[in-house]
């Protein structure tokens, strides 16, 4: 049956589905626009779009943030352009003439909505393929199914190519890297995938033999029948057939929104099995080949292809920001970084072309075996402060006897981040310059979204309560909210039978600190540019506040006085940082024992407000002396600064200025006095500041690095940043610390996690490894 498809069925039906595709991701969007990211209770667009205006004046931002919410970003408009999405999609499968404009609006409207948190790889992946289909020619009105004419070959590979590159990314991630010990990996995959099915469940339950063949099917789905669907003829429509069943596979399995039947059905592509792009050679198009519109649409395509290759090796965490590192992200010899430079320099068309997603990155899971345990966060009531009771979600299990659900193609979005947090993926991630975002004010921020859901359910906001699914306070909002974190393992089939309980459920502590109702959270919101992500130096360099800056000091004004340029700060709070702040907070630097003490203490003092303008005024202090001493960081200037990464760097600047006003002033005076610095330097006590500053978001991150084994792997991987400081961190207990699992992984892959999650009754090996 395959092989009757003609080719102008097989094109006729792409776009087609691509309509389909923005029914479901539009569909799903509507009922959910109350907590999403940007809605009028939850980081209203509004603000952001005022200070990005502020911070990047000129035409450019437009091109670096393109969205229709430019013109407004009302509700009504907001509300009113998913709609408009969903009837983009229903004209797309309509066909006709009108169809392409149904298109090319819907990939507008679908670009245009992603700063409200359309950051996973389907939403990326109908970013991509809703540009691609542009190109294809249009199809017949209904009842019809055929496609007016046949596409350019350049356009038919392209597309079949990004079909290929995608699958291709996931398998890239999950392979690379795999050991004897990783072919058990399902065994984990189906417990702490983001929203696992029934059938997950059972999976994950499964011989060792099963999943160990599941694995090897996985590994020639998504490594070889790419390759395979690369040649024309009958491999392709082999590759077709396999990459069907590992859709069909996952989709029953998890919950991946409309990834699995939207992949499945953009894949058709491949059942054009005749078509290549030596086509061009022939008849009607080589006599094409150099006239209007066609060249320009094989320019656009070979232009497409050869940016590809680059994000082939990229995947869909870093995707969105390795554009903006730095050239010293990585610790590098100082005579690689000029040529780096030089190649980021070389990339800056890219940066021009990216925002508008047209080609991405893909891949997301680790190459190896991670523990069978879920982690979770849940917010929880109370009235006195002493008993707590947890609310629940509407899809995510989060209580013993709560079942996995099944909803696909149905994208729970509020569910489903959920997962992110426990991994430290938040907006206030400290490792932000790693996370799926390029924009700067959505990383690295004071404020997290728990705090903005935790102030609504204060509130008794009904959206939110719907979407929660479980109210234990359903007469009236508790008068205290916090975060807590709880771990998740399965329970046997017979236990499921016995009990009804799908799962062990442990509390492990707490997330988020206890808040009543507040407002300075709003406050705190989007942060300043001098509190971008350290690693953000490209974002950095380029706000007017922090140009400001630079310029003031090097028109001759005292740093006291250069930091307060472009900003409403004070001369008063100079004076505090140096005279209060400073002193406090180098007292017992780098004794971690006493870091609880130490937070009570600056707190109790200053209160969350002046806390976060005293660090806008210190991280001012760094930016100054981050450019004052660069030539000798990049070993320009002897004496040079050891080897180390851009985040270790800005570190030690926080070091110099908590050696207090003198010191500072005479670094800045003698640049080749931070050499001399560094040696005295210590992980402990370059973390000690930014974790007086942000100590909640710095125990969050440590509850996850001791509560999963995320942080490890990121280490071992050699990633910079936050991570660098994993083996000081991971040493930690955060305050409220009930349990830490320990994991030890067998030599045959199977896991235990001590005194929660028992090994399995086939488990023969005794050696074990503890991670």
């Amino acid at each position: 049956m395959l092989e009757t498809l003609t080719a102008e069925l097989v094109w006729g039906l792409v776009p087609r589905f691509v309509g389909v595709i923005y029914l479901l991701a539009f569909g799903a969007l509507i009922p959910q626009h109350e907590i999403m990211p940007g809605a009028r209770r939850l980081a209203p667009l509004g603000l952001l779009r005022a200070r990005i205006r502020r911070d990047f004046p000129g035409l450019r931002r437009y091109f670096e943030f393109p969205t229709v919410l430019w013109i407004d970003d009302s509700e009504f408009t907001q509300k009113a352009l998913l709609w408009a999405g969903a009837l983009c999609g229903a004209c797309a499968v309509y066909g006709g003439p009108y169809a392409f404009y149904a298109l090319l609006v819907g990939w507008i409207i679908w670009l245009s909505v992603e700063p409200r948190g359309l950051i996973f790889p389907w939403d990326t992946m109908l970013q991509e393929v809703g540009f691609l289909v542009l190109f294809l020619p249009a199809g017949e009105t209904l009842p019809s199914l055929l496609a007016t004419a046949l596409p350019l070959p350049s356009v038919a590979f392209v597309f079949r190519w990004f079909v290929l590159r995608l699958v291709l990314g996931f398998g890239k991630d999950k392979f690379v890297g795999t050991t004897k010990q990783d072919l058990l990996y399902l065994r984990g995959f189906f417990v702490w995938m983001p929203l696992p099915t029934p059938l997950g469940w059972y999976a994950h339950h499964a011989p060792a033999w099963f999943l160990r063949a599941s694995l090897g099917f996985m590994f020639f789905a998504e490594i070889i029948a790419p390759v395979l669907g690369l040649f024309s003829g009958p491999l392709r429509v082999v590759s077709f057939v396999t990459l069907v069943g590992l859709m069909a596979g996952i989709h029953a399995t998890g919950n991946w929104g409309f990834f699995n039947l939207g992949f499945v059905m953009l894949s058709v592509c491949l059942l054009d099995t005749k078509s290549s792009i030596f086509d061009l050679q022939l008849e009607p198009w080589a006599s094409r080949l150099t006239t209007f519109p066609d060249v320009a649409i094989h320019s656009t395509m070979a232009g497409l292809f050869l940016v590809s290759l680059l994000y082939v090796f990229n995947n869909s965490w870093f995707m969105r920001t390795w554009l903006h590192w730095p050239a010293d992200m990585f610790p590098l010899p100082h005579k690689w970084v000029p040529w780096v430079a030089r190649f980021n320099a070389a990339l800056e068309p890219l940066r021009w072309l990216a925002p508008f997603r047209v080609v991405n990155g893909y891949g997301v899971f680790p190459p190896h075996s991670m523990p069978p345990m879920r982690l979770l966060p849940v917010l929880e009531g109370s009235d006195d402060g002493v008993t707590w009771k947890q609310y629940g979600y509407r899809h995510i299990p989060s209580f013993a006897h709560s079942r996995p659900p099944f909803i696909a193609p149905y994208h729970a979005r509020l569910d489903q981040i959920t997962y992110y947090m426990t991994m430290g993926i938040d907006s206030g991630s400290l490792f932000g310059s790693l996370f799926p975002l390029a924009n700067p004010y959505t990383i690295n921020a004071r404020v997290i979204m728990f705090d903005l859901l935790a102030q609504r359910v204060l509130s008794g906001d009904p959206h939110l309560l719907r979407q929660l699914g479980h109210n234990p306070f359903p007469e009236a909002p508790p008068t205290l909210v916090r975060v807590g974190m709880i771990g998740m393992t399965p329970t046997r089939p017979s236990e499921l039978r016995a009990t009804g309980e799908w799962w062990h459920v442990r509390r492990l502590g707490t997330l988020v600190p206890a808040r009543g109702v507040t407002t300075w959270l709003n406050e705190l919101l989007i942060p300043e540019p001098e509190l971008f992500h350290p690693d953000l130096v490209r974002w950095r360099d380029r706000a007017a506040p922090l140009r400001a800056i630079v310029a003031a000091h090097a028109a001759g004004q005292h740093p006291d006085q250069a930091v307060l340029a472009g900003s409403d700060l004070t001369l008063a709070d100079v004076e505090c940082l140096w005279n209060e702040l400073v002193p406090m907070l180098a007292e017992a630097r780098g004794d971690w024992t006493r870091m609880h003490e130490r937070e009570d203490a600056v707190t109790a003092r200053f209160g969350p407000v002046a806390l976060y303008r005293l660090e806008r005024v210190f991280e001012r202090y760094v930016w100054l002396l981050r450019k004052q001493t660069g030539r000798h960081r990049f070993g320009l200037t002897e004496p040079s600064l050891p080897v180390q990464s851009n985040f270790r760097y800005h570190m030690l600047m926080h070091e110099i200025v908590l050696d207090g006003r003198a010191a500072y002033h005479a670094v800045m005076a003698d640049p080749a006095r931070v050499v001399e610095r560094v040696e005295r330097s210590t992980d402990a006590t370059q973390l000690w500041a930014l974790t007086l500053f942000r100590y909640d978001q710095v125990m969050l991150h440590v509850s996850t690095f001791r509560c999963s084994q995320m942080g490890l792997q990121s280490k071992m991987h050699g990633l910079p940043s936050f991570f660098e400081y994993y083996d000081l961190l991971v040493e930690q207990v955060p305050r409220g610390e009930e349990f830490c699992p320990k994991f030890v992984l067998h030599e045959d892959g199977e896991h235990t996690i001590e005194g929660f999650y028992p090994p399995p009754p086939l488990l023969t090996s005794t050696r074990a490894q503890e991670g």
